[in-house]
């Protein structure tokens, strides 16, 4: 059986930069088991599911070792693959049911707008080995349904920053992982940040936060 795949680098507006995402358009059901076998083959950070339903689509998101309730980069180029191919027209927002509900994306000039649900982490103490896994002394750290939030120093700790993956994963318990963040020092960005979630089967996302 032969099936056609789309790669997109979400943003970025440079080749073989931004975050890559596999996008799978999908003309019958399949099974979660070989959803999994094929991101698995990809080996991107995530490989999208799309399945055409009554009223917009279906979206699932599985990275190389499990599937994710949310994914922001891959949901963006899902949405760009439907209106590129056809499946829909440019002007047509892009509705997607997930297991984190519904999610639309629109064509907006020359970029694509998200309404996704706000994710606000809570302080919360970090777990054990959560900061010795990071290498890092923290300012702030919070935590939401999927990750920790650990705000540092300054945007050279982040840089810096040399996890221990393994200990990183046992830390972060249930949790897919840890976003690393800290003031730019550019005054053309607010933020700079780095997503690792060993948990979920990502050693470090390329673009994320």
């Amino acid at each position: 059986m032969s099936m056609i795949v789309y790669q997109v680098d979400a943003f970025t507006d440079e080749p073989f930069a931004g975050n890559p995402a596999m996008v799978c358009l999908l003309s019958e059901r399949r099974e979660d088991s070989w959803m999994q076998s094929v991101a698995r083959e990809m080996n991107l950070s995530e490989t999208a599911f799309v399945e055409r339903r009554p009223g917009g689509f279906s979206l699932r998101w599985f990275t190389p070792t499990v599937e994710v309730d949310l994914c922001g980069h891959a949901t963006l180029a899902s949405a760009h693959v439907l209106w590129e191919t056809g499946e829909l027209p440019p002007e047509a927002p892009a509705r997607f049911r997930t297991r984190s509900g519904l999610l639309t994306a629109r064509r907006q000039r020359d970029g694509i707008e998200l309404d996704f649900p706000a994710e606000p982490a809570q302080a919360a103490p970090a777990p054990p080995g959560l900061l010795e896994a990071l290498g890092v002394t923290a300012n702030f750290v919070g935590r939401n349904r999927l990750d920790y939030l650990v705000e540092v120093e300054s945007e050279k700790a982040v840089r810096a920053l040399e996890p221990d993956f393994k200990l990183l994963k046992s830390a972060s318990g249930k949790g897919r992982g840890a976003i690393v963040t800290s003031r730019s020092d550019s005054p053309d960005y607010d933020f700079v940040s780095r997503y690792c979630a060993p948990g979920g089967g990502i050693v470090e996302d390329p673009v994320n936060g």
